[in-house]
């Protein structure tokens, strides 16, 4: 079956709802443990169907938000999700309090008993209307931004149809389209702003009635994390800010010799190379055909992977009207099979998302038959694990898609991959301000997000530009709005993933052997087990972060630089 013969049908969901209860009863008045699984079992199965259904939704909805019958579908699933967490709540709450629990553990593990308790902390039935209010207010972001129309070059574009211009080897194009982009930001402020702040109070309300005294321990709850805190992500960030701004700050002076800049501005920081930053030297079918050739020398595994991915139709790659920004990798739970979303815009963000969202869809894939689906949940940071590493996994292969820029591949993307660390590390700094003062104006939040920046990305200079010189630069980052805290996550997988980049330079067959056993791990081991058990070093503890990036330091200065220029 392919994705457009998948067919998708409205849940009746009072229905449904009504099923999933009778089944959580059948659970607790269980006399015997056959009866307590055929019912947990029989749940999971209907909680399948309905999560494939919703995901088929959803998926054909951000393909094309102006299709109005997936636009009102997504409505109405944005109305009656929320209700169903009381299900996965209550379901844990049984599992958790059952005479049967000690079997329960023998077959599937604590981890998951753990995940269930952190469940019980993000839902009561009274936060019903605020998650519905929640839902709304997201997608409505998710709206806005996709529908963006900025006039530049003589044509009509979205926000992801600028990057190419912005990386630019024409300096002036460079600062004309970064003044477009970031000036639609700047037109939409306002009700940026009004959908921001009201996102803040309804979570903030979300966590009172909840028993907390603001929204973040909600927040890492959702995030299912089971095994760090506030505290962790404190010293975390302040072994990027020690260990990793540093050697950024020195990057960036770097890059400005290197493309002939004195004072390098922000519309600069795109362009890694005076002779332009590597491209893809194919369109679409160019790039899927290369991927094809790279997944099935990497590994039997990949090879049966990627083959599924395109004689099923599992990707929509190419940005168009009416497309929703970004990429995300997602899994119908019914039909066992992921899929890959993204915006191909001309740039090497192309083949990052062939290799990111791949290594996704393909621990997606390895797990396929794993039940319940509670055992495949698992937190963010673990996620992004397998998609970083397959980034740094497939290097060797980097040559079918840049040709004669491939050096500069290799040096783009691990300078970047190090560049991120400290942007990351202030969004999630700005997010544990922003709910801790809820209270604060937008006027304050952006402010506070300009310090903040200050501390992580000194280099940044915004030439005058009013919106970002005010600290608004973090409103394009959908993360923020759509979900919070979701961030710090892909610093520390990214910091996994360098690790794994630094063993496989040194022992790739290991190497690949330890992702492997991850990625099959995962949502069975908490990340702070599931690292150390892999072979890898824990972020969390001081002095990691300053015990991998010389090795990365050194690996930029080994590479050709005749050929980066």
């Amino acid at each position: 079956m392919t994705f457009n013969e998948m067919n998708y049908q409205r849940p009746d969901f009072d229905q449904t709802y009504s099923d999933m209860k009778e089944y959580l009863v059948k659970m607790e008045q269980a006399a015997t443990e056959a009866e307590f699984f055929k019912a947990f079992e029989d749940l999971d199965e209907l909680s399948n169907h309905f999560e494939t259904m919703s995901t088929l939704c959803y998926v054909r909805h951000t393909i094309n938000t102006e299709d109005e019958f997936y636009k009102t579908e997504q409505d109405t699933m944005d109305e009656q999700l929320p209700r169903f967490q009381e299900i996965g709540t209550e379901g844990a709450r049984i599992c958790l309090e059952s005479k049967f629990r000690p079997a329960f553990e023998e077959k599937y593990g604590k981890h998951l008993l753990e995940k269930f308790e952190v469940q019980l902390k993000t839902f009561k039935p009274e936060i019903i209307d605020d998650l519905v209010e929640e839902n709304k207010l997201s997608s409505e972001y998710q709206k806005l931004t996709a529908s963006a129309k900025i006039q530049f070059e003589g044509e009509e574009r979205n926000l992801s149809g600028m990057a190419p211009f912005m990386e630019s080897m024409d300096r002036g194009m460079r600062k004309r389209a970064n003044d477009a982009s970031w000036n639609w930001f700047a037109e939409n402020s306002e009700k940026l702003d009004q959908i921001y702040d009201a996102l803040v109070k309804v979570r903030t309300r979300i966590g009172k009635k909840l028993g907390y005294d603001n929204f973040i321990p909600v927040a890492y709850a959702r995030m299912g994390r089971t095994d760090w805190t506030q505290s962790d992500a404190r010293i975390y960030r302040d072994q990027i800010a020690e260990s990793v701004v540093p050697l950024t700050q020195k990057l960036y002076r770097q890059q400005a010799q290197r493309i002939g800049i004195d004072q390098m501005k922000n519309y600069d920081v795109n362009l890694k190379f005076l002779t332009g930053n590597p491209t893809p030297k194919g369109d679409e079918p160019y790039m899927v055909q290369a991927a094809a050739e790279m997944y099935e020398e990497l590994s039997p595994k990949t090879h049966e992977f990627f083959t599924l991915m395109r004689t099923r139709e599992l990707m929509d790659l190419t940005t168009k009207k009416g497309k929703a920004n970004g990429g995300y990798m997602t899994f119908f739970p019914e039909f066992k099979v992921p899929f890959i979303f993204s915006n191909f815009n001309g740039t090497s963000g192309d083949v990052d998302v062939l290799t990111h969202e791949a290594g996704h869809a393909f621990q997606g894939w390895l797990v396929r038959d794993s039940k319940p689906r509670a055992l495949n949940d698992f937190t963010s940071e673990v996620a992004e694990i397998h998609s970083m590493s397959m980034e740094f996994f497939t290097h060797p292969w980097m040559e079918k898609f840049f040709g004669e820029d491939t050096e500069k591949y290799f040096y783009a993307h691990v300078a970047d991959t190090l560049e991120f660390l400290p942007y990351g590390a202030s969004i999630d700094e700005l997010q544990e301000w922003v709910y801790e003062n809820p209270d604060a104006t937008a006027q304050e939040r952006k402010a506070k997000y300009r310090e903040i920046e200050k501390k992580y990305l000194p280099h940044l200079d915004y030439d005058g530009h009013e919106f970002l010189e005010q600290g608004g630069r973090w409103q394009k980052q959908l993360h923020v709005y759509l979900y919070p805290f979701y961030y710090l996550d892909y610093t520390l997988a990214q910091v996994c993933a360098h690790q794994f980049f630094n063993w496989s330079r040194k022992d790739p067959k290991a190497a690949w052997e330890s992702y492997l056993e991850l990625c099959s791990q995962s949502g069975r081991k908490p990340f702070t087990k599931l690292v150390p058990d892999a072979g890898l070093k824990n972020p969390f503890v001081a002095g990691t972060i300053a015990s991998i990036t010389p090795m990365l330091e050194e690996y930029l200065d080994s590479l050709d630089y005749s050929k980066i220029k």
